[in-house]
């Protein structure tokens, strides 16, 4: 098993959307390089951000639905569930949730491109890190 890594929603996104990240990405995933960790939170976050009619048009543009994303994440992930709440970045409360799922997985990285979360840059131990960072350090 590879490195435990926390991939925030927007890290996703531009996964399912983006050419470039995907390519990156998916091989690390399959290989098993890197063990990517979520929480049933951050996964109804994602389910519900492939419904907005901007991503689903794109998908779906794509040919692919946004069901059938979700599930792909699903099979990629090792789904946590974090026993502890935090309360750190005050000005979007939300992204506590992606460090709650990373201290439940005892990963070491997250990675996002969420500026609330960049600025923190480690918490307890954990890494935050941008996608193009993130991939430097492998």
């Amino acid at each position: 098993m590879g490195k435990k890594v926390v991939l925030d929603t927007n890290v996703w996104l531009s996964i399912l959307l983006s050419k470039t990240l995907s390519e990156a990405f998916v091989p690390l995933i399959e290989r098993k390089e890197i063990s990517v960790c979520l929480s049933h939170q951050l996964l109804r976050e994602l389910a519900k951000v492939l419904t907005y009619p901007r991503i689903d048009r794109i998908l779906r543009g794509a040919g692919v639905t946004p069901e059938a994303a979700l599930t792909s994440v699903v099979r990629s992930v090792r789904l946590v569930r974090p026993r502890q709440s935090v309360h750190v970045i005050k000005e979007d409360p939300a992204n506590d949730r992606v460090l709650e799922c990373a201290l439940a997985a005892r990963a070491r990285i997250i990675v996002s491109g969420d500026h609330h979360l960049l600025v923190v840059k480690r918490y307890r131990g954990i890494e935050i890190l941008k996608p193009r960072e993130f991939l430097q350090t492998l």
